[in-house]
């Protein structure tokens, strides 16, 4: 009967260990939008907008606010704040949102409409993580959105 070294052993169980950190950040990678920070949630304020939806006026400034957010392994939907400060007016808005992480693309709107129970997506577009924040892109428009400071809000 031949028996293999017992260096084989060890060095099977290094490169299968290996292999598993370098790979984990992978298994989340469909789950949690890469960024800055590799997460999703919490307090955002739109940077820039070329979106219709999040028009940048004179003196506004948007803020989204995802609570928990996306989390690996539970919810990829939940509700968000919608925030449109016109100082010293702020209009808060609470809709739905949901991700989809096979198509990097997040849906929001009004968690139901008038007469019925069913939501309805006020826009979608794709996800992506940008430097401080995340980028949305729907079509030509793109809305960039940063974690938003306290001293923001």
């Amino acid at each position: 009967m031949k028996t293999h070294p017992a260096s084989l052993s060890v060095k099977a169980a290094l490169v299968l260990s290996s292999f598993t950190f370098f790979t984990a950040p992978l298994a989340s990678a469909d789950v949690i939008p890469q960024g800055g920070s590799g997460e999703f949630r919490g307090m955002y304020k739109i940077a820039s907008s070329s979106d219709p939806i999040f028009p940048m006026g004179s003196g506004e400034e948007w803020f989204l606010d995802f609570g928990k957010g996306i989390q690996p392994g539970s919810s990829s939907s939940g509700s968000v704040a919608v925030s449109l400060r016109r100082n010293p007016n702020v209009k808060v808005r609470i809709m739905a949102w949901q991700y989809f992480p096979k198509q990097a693309q997040i849906l929001i709107g009004n968690p139901y409409s008038e007469g019925s129970r069913n939501a309805v997506a006020k826009g979608a577009w794709t996800m992506s993580g940008a430097k401080n924040g995340v980028l949305f892109e729907r079509g030509e428009f793109r809305v960039v959105l940063h974690r938003a400071e306290p001293a923001d809000y």
